[in-house]
């Protein structure tokens, strides 16, 4: 008789175990993380105006064929009505993006798994216009929630390299 316990005590563990292993944008969490570092120049002029920097996320894909009519005008589904903003300080550091904007509604719409489309630039305290030019990422969003992503900024007087990441 313990013996039939044990194996139906498996059983049952073994079920929860598979259905809490449903991919993590099926379960609803769509949040990553960000590093955002400076070159020396950019941490200078940004201290010296005492700058922050936002973070920038907006979350898309392909649509089905039964949702292309809630494509945009370059054929994807936007998934966030607007981007959702982080803002750190002018030091640089880590910004955790939450996914809680993302109209989950709409990721049945998609015909593949969801994409994110992360942008750095300074939060414009000091001025109107942005005075960094940053790494970017626009890909699988699944890439980006394996591990955290450093995005580097430098001034865009320095005219720097920005790299498509992860």
């Amino acid at each position: 008789m313990k013996r039939y316990g044990s194996v139906l005590a498996m059983t049952i563990t073994a079920s929860v175990v598979l259905a809490c292993a449903v991919p993590a944008t099926a379960q609803g969490d769509l949040g990553f993380d960000i590093n955002v570092t400076l070159s020396k120049k950019a941490a200078a002029e940004l201290a010296a105006k005492k700058e922050g920097i936002v973070v920038f996320a907006s979350y898309y894909g392909d649509p089905k064929r039964s949702a292309e009519k809630h494509a945009n005008e370059v054929g994807q589904i936007d998934l966030t009505p607007q981007d959702e903003e982080v803002e750190i300080a002018g030091t640089a550091g880590h910004a955790r993006i939450s996914g809680t904007k993302v109209d989950t509604k709409r990721l049945d719409w998609l015909a593949g798994p969801p994409e994110v489309n992360v942008n750095v630039a300074s939060a414009r305290k000091s001025s109107p216009d942005n005075l960094l030019s940053c790494d970017f990422i626009d890909g699988p969003l699944s890439d980006v929630q394996r591990k955290p992503v450093t995005l580097h900024c430098g001034l865009i007087e320095e005219n720097v390299d920005t790299k498509l990441r992860p």
